[in-house]
């Protein structure tokens, strides 16, 4: 019995030593999983202006998920808009300093960072590419299969013709200026050819590769144009001040992509708040930090807003419908054009 005894505590023992040891190998694994505290970095890059609120949506997105200078990660940015010659360099030079995951902000950006780090495997989180099957980076929005995911433009360019329409139900012709060399726009202007036919709209393609090419175009906008529909387009955005300037200085109204262009004088826009696509990517890249895979992650789409300017709108003597005022999301009655 006394030898039973003895058997029956070893055993007992020996119980409660593998489960100390489990128990403390499970600790163990989860303090080498990349926590903030461990040190996450994150690189963060745009090459156009506006990019740079979806940074900040983004950075705060993080700080609100735990992710936060605070908590012990470090961001890599530069603190400005990246030349897109520069893209690949500034990506590649993220990826040699360690970065655990990158956030890029407008499609030449994305586009950039999947050829620098599709054979990496480093996650990169996209807010935005406007549509990224036709810009290359991914063959199925539900299951990216790589190491990219992210937030996605609407293909709803028509709908917003339709709406600058019948806000300007006498407009004609349509400048639509874009950089052909730019998927982002691209993609956007091939919506637009069959709901102008269908509303008699003559839509005019400007295209501008380049700061020069804006130039001049901005210096040659025809009598005949009765306005102007912006595209999701960093080369043209970049100008937008000197654009809103033309158009006020000839009373055309302008249509634009986001919240941004109709802060800047467009009387209106139907399309993303910069900043909520910077905190909507930081809840994707939050769970890619903590273990899921991009591969599987589906790309999500951005939100969109009806945007009035009325002061822009008085600006060039024109009258808003009441209709058009009662679908606005936001209605400005103040803006940042500066004459």
């Amino acid at each position: 019995m006394a030898g039973l005894n003895s058997y029956i505590k070893f055993a007992m023992v020996a119980v409660v030593a593998v489960a100390v040891a489990l128990f403390i190998l499970q600790i163990n694994s989860k303090s080498k999983r990349p926590t903030a505290q461990a040190g996450w970095i994150i690189g963060m890059i745009s090459n156009n202006p506006n990019g740079l609120r979806n940074i900040d949506g983004f950075k705060e997105g993080l700080h609100e998920l735990g992710i936060g200078e605070a908590e012990g990660a470090k961001f890599l940015f530069v603190g400005a808009p990246t030349p897109r010659d520069a893209l690949e360099h500034t990506i590649s030079q993220m990826v040699e300093d360690g970065a655990d995951l990158i956030f890029t902000a407008g499609t030449p950006t994305g586009v950039a960072a999947h050829a620098v780090t599709r054979e990496s495997g480093i996650p990169v989180v996209f807010g935005v590419i406007a549509d990224p099957v036709s810009a290359g980076v991914m063959a199925d929005l539900a299951r990216p299969g790589g190491n990219m995911t992210g937030i996605m433009l609407s293909q709803n360019q028509a709908r917003r013709l339709e709406i600058l329409h019948n806000t300007v139900p006498g407009a004609q012709q349509i400048l639509v200026p874009y950089n052909p060399e730019d998927p982002a726009p691209v993609s956007a202007a091939a919506q637009l050819e069959d709901a102008a036919k269908s509303m008699g709209l003559t839509l005019i393609h400007a295209h501008a590769r380049n700061d020069e090419d804006v130039t001049k175009l901005l210096t040659t906008v025809s009598e005949e144009i009765d306005g102007i529909f912006m595209l999701p387009d960093s080369t043209v955005n970049r100008r937008v001040n000197d654009l809103m300037q033309v158009a006020t200085e000839r009373q055309i109204p302008v249509s634009g992509p986001s919240t941004a262009q109709v802060e800047a004088g467009a009387i209106m826009g139907y399309g993303i708040v910069h900043r909520e696509v910077g905190l909507q990517a930081a809840r994707i890249a939050a769970r890619i930090l903590r273990g899921a895979d991009p591969a599987n992650t589906p790309v999500e789409t951005a939100d969109y807003y009806l945007t009035i300017n009325v002061e822009a709108a008085e600006r060039i003597g024109l009258d808003l419908p009441e209709t058009v005022l009662q679908q606005a999301d936001v209605i400005l009655r103040e803006d940042k054009f500066d004459d």
